[in-house]
């Protein structure tokens, strides 16, 4: 919380009740500014990078049946080549198959990485999403406490209600 002009706080009744939410009327509140809450997916996308971008369409696609249906195809192309179903001359790997054992090993090492990659881009986008309802938020607080304070309403005792719900709300926990 920054310190907000004296006048401010003290010429406008709204100003004053925000002021008293916290419990000590002392002419400090939170001081808005300009306020942008801005779309969280455009705020997303600018922090992502070309690399994350590309983890996330990896990702997208070794999560899918294609990715699947894939790998079905190849192993069993590759198990027929090298178990001569195919043609003797073709063999490479011959069974137990360490070739195909060492690259689907390092796929794996590969997939779990772009997995963890793509697990830290959401958790952002996460942050991202829970700062703008933080701030959209404290827009309606403001808002709402400037209305009721021109409608007339008791805010206080609204106040006092909507601290009794949240902690009824937050003890059922």
């Amino acid at each position: 919380m920054t310190q907000a002009h004296p006048h401010e706080v003290s010429t406008c009744p709204a100003c004053r009740l925000i002021d008293k939410i916290d419990g000590l009327e002392d002419g400090e509140m939170f001081k808005l500014g300009h306020w942008e809450v801005a779309n969280e997916h455009q705020r997303f996308e600018r922090l992502r990078a070309v690399e994350d971008r590309t983890a996330d369409r990896i990702t997208k696609f070794a999560g899918s049946l294609k990715f699947v249906y894939l790998h079905t195809v190849w192993f069993g192309v590759w198990i027929a080549l090298n178990v001569g179903l195919i043609g003797l001359g073709a063999e490479f790997d011959k069974f137990p198959f360490g070739l195909l054992t060492m690259i689907v090993s390092l796929e794996a090492i590969f997939l779990a990485t772009f997995v963890m990659v793509s697990q830290n881009r959401q958790a952002l986008r996460s942050e991202v999403r829970a700062q703008v309802d933080f701030e959209s938020n404290l827009q309606s607080l403001i808002w709402s406490i400037h209305i009721g304070q021109k409608l007339g309403l008791d805010i206080e005792h609204i106040e006092r209600l909507c601290r009794d719900v949240v902690g009824e709300s937050r003890a059922k926990r």
